[in-house]
């Protein structure tokens, strides 16, 4: 037995390599010619026509038309279809509430890229590979999956898209009466869904499999066959093309969106497949429903198929965003697909193997914690926000990973007071981890819309709430339990679950309101610019993502230098000083006396820096003392001083990214 386990995974690991090795050098070559320019950018545009309507439909039709429907586990596929709908229409409707203004196009591809994997480049020969001795008929269920991205999802996707674009025309036209021009864009819509290629061939296919019972005429298989076969090579060609002079766009900023697109593909959209088809009991047995489960598992981490970056080419959207994010994900789903494939085709239990390693696991990260407390404390951005809130979170993991350690490498079930203790520690450190998680989403919420002096103030009750909330539940699991057993563990995963659902759902809505906000300002930030007027009229929300402005709109200040005195004047001993009605400071001794110079009105509204650090109060080496007084409250309460504050840009960006990661690993537990 140990042998063919062992012969399996050699056969996974020959096919594998050749699969993506082909799929890379494809690209590799596509971009090659694209940067010597051997192919020009007209010459690519006809390649892209000829995929996108040629190519991609007739392999459309052909898997559909020849598909024998008599043999079908719909209950399998029930499931691959409840999993990817959820995680379309979540696409779909997040892509949404964090657009402004609303990009029904983009909503629509995003929607496709994390739902529609390469079946037929990639999958085949895996899933051939892996169940061809214990499942062979696995291989075919990939002609049926396709089905339900090509003729139930994608059409969704098309409408959004092919609206879009007709509302796009419309806005560079005439402006109409408005029942005549909603009549026409009612009937440019249909007109482009109608004679959409893609689309049009999927109903083609279905209806082609039920009047020529999935056998069709000879002559119409040969023809649509080689135009069929034609198409993983030309789509991998054109996506190298496309990449020409978009590789460099891949940093910063730049890639968080890529990443968060694969990430719905390569992890969540998996975990979702396996438990819809363990939910639904798609198999006859335990045994074949958790096969099936494992399959669709494995058939969820095969990367995004390249007629996505085709769809995004025919509607002109997001066509480099495509590009780069297919790249990616091609190269990152290798190593995953090919670790699942050998866990696969291993059939052992590796409970007490994976228990040891969370313990060392555990001391690596206990040593990285410690790292980046030592950084923090040394570097004193333990004291400033958002780093305050992060390092809750770092302590909340160091906890954790010392509760872990106390456990040791192996399995111990005799309760005791020492393991009683432990489990108590263990658990509190993992609630308070989700806990500070969503925290940290609160908190840099709060910074872009009321401010660092308000997340100030905010930062003690987010601690009474991720610290306090798990020391309450822990200390009723300890009441609750019974003298001679250890924690009861399914009250504690009932907790963890409701935890999971509870910071997920504030981690998720903090952040697209963040991101909303973000948009906001940007959008409000360019029509300030391009105003003609002096008056600059207070932030709608602050900028604490590029950090000019520690005020909020709630501390109604202007976006000038001014703005530092607004929030960091309340915060030392004595007041901002500022101008007088009769035109001098509140801080001249000479104010009364009638003998400060006065100042024309135009000048007024500049004058409340020169209050501040007026000429006679300055030291001999032009140093403020006023402004030093501000510096130290602020760095007292973790406030950057207005000098550094641009610094910060790059600070919450990664903070959102750190954000970002953990709810994905809170999903994935």
């Amino acid at each position: 037995m140990e042998q063919i386990q062992l012969n399996l995974g050699d056969t996974t690991t020959d096919n594998l390599y050749p699969a993506l090795f082909q799929c890379f050098t494809i690209i590799i070559c596509g971009y090659v010619a694209g940067r010597l320019n051997i192919v020009s950018s007209a010459e690519s545009k006809g390649i892209g026509t000829f995929v996108g309507t040629f190519a991609l439909p007739s392999l459309i039709f052909l898997s559909l038309a020849r598909v024998d429907f008599s043999t079908v586990n719909w209950t399998f596929l029930l499931a691959i279809l409840v999993a990817k709908g959820i995680v379309f229409f979540a696409v779909i409707f997040i892509t949404l509430l964090v657009s402004k203004p609303t990009h029904l196009g983009r909503a629509g591809i995003f929607a496709i890229f994390c739902t529609q994997s390469n079946d037929f480049a990639l999958g085949y020969p895996i899933i051939s590979a892996l169940y061809a001795q214990t499942h062979p008929e696995y291989a075919l269920y990939l002609y049926l999956m396709a089905p339900i991205s090509l003729a139930i999802l994608n059409p969704i996707a098309f409408i959004l898209m092919e609206i879009d674009k007709q509302k796009g025309q419309n806005q560079q036209a005439d402006s109409q009466a408005k029942g005549l021009q909603s009549l026409k864009l009612l009937k440019q819509i249909l007109k482009g869904i109608v004679f959409n290629p893609v689309l049009l061939m999927t109903i083609l296919g279905m209806i082609g499999n039920v009047a020529f019972k999935h056998k069709i005429s000879i002559y119409i298989e040969g023809l649509l066959e080689v135009f069929g076969q034609s198409f993983s090579a030309t789509a991998l060609f054109l996506l190298g093309l496309r990449m020409v002079g978009q590789i460099h766009k891949l940093k910063g900023p730049a890639l968080v969106l890529p990443c968060v697109l694969i990430m719905v593909k390569l992890i969540i959209l998996p975990v979702v497949m396996r438990e819809c088809v363990s939910s639904l009991n798609a198999g006859t047995n335990e045994s074949e429903t958790i096969s099936l489960s494992t399959y669709a598992f494995l058939y969820g981490t095969i990367p995004t198929a390249p007629a996505v970056f085709v769809f995004s080419s025919l509607y002109q959207l997001e066509i480099d965003l495509m590009a780069s994010s297919m790249v990616i994900c091609t190269f990152l789903s290798g190593p995953m697909m090919f670790l699942s494939a050998e866990l696969i085709s291993i059939n052992k239990d590796y409970a007490a193997q994976m228990k040891k390693f969370g313990f060392d696991l555990s001391i690596v990260a206990l040593l990285c914690c410690l790292w980046v407390l030592i950084v923090f404390v040394i570097t004193k951005k333990h004291r400033r926000m958002p780093h305050r809130l992060t390092i809750s979170l770092l302590l909340s993991q160091i906890l954790l990973a010392v509760s872990v350690i106390w456990g040791g490498p192996h399995n111990t079930s005799a309760p005791s007071l020492n393991a009683t203790i432990q489990q108590a520690f263990l658990s509190f450190s993992m609630y308070s981890c989700l806990l500070w998680t969503s925290m940290l989403s609160v908190g840099i919420l709060m910074l872009q819309s009321r401010g660092p002096c308000f997340v100030v103030t905010l930062w003690p009750v987010l601690g009474f709430v991720a610290w306090g909330a798990p020391a309450v539940m822990v200390t009723v699991l300890l009441a609750t339990k019974s003298s001679t057993e250890n924690i009861n563990s399914q009250a504690t995963d009932a907790i963890r679950l409701c935890l999971l659902v509870f910071c997920l759902t504030v981690t998720t809505g903090c952040l697209i309101v963040y991101i909303r906000l973000r948009r906001r300002s940007a959008l409000f930030a360019s029509l300030s610019a391009e105003a003609t007027t002096n008056f600059s009229p207070p932030e709608e929300t602050s900028s604490l993502v590029e950090n000019m402005e520690p005020t909020s709109q709630a501390q109604s200040v202007s976006g000038d230098t001014n703005a530092a005195l607004g929030c960091y004047g309340t915060i030392t001993a004595s007041p901002s000083p500022s101008r007088q009605p009769n035109g001098c400071c509140s801080n001249d001794p000479d104010c009364e006396n009638d003998l400060a110079d006065s100042n024309d009105i135009e000048d007024l509204g500049s004058n409340i820096r020169e209050c501040a650090c007026p000429s006679w109060r300055r030291a001999p080496d032009g140093a403020c003392p006023h402004s030093r007084d501000v510096q130290r409250a602020a760095a007292a309460l973790g406030l950057l001083p207005h000098e550094l504050a641009r610094a910060r840009t790059a600070q919450l960006l990664k903070h959102t990214v750190l954000i970002i990661i953990y709810s994905l690993s809170m999903f994935i537990a």
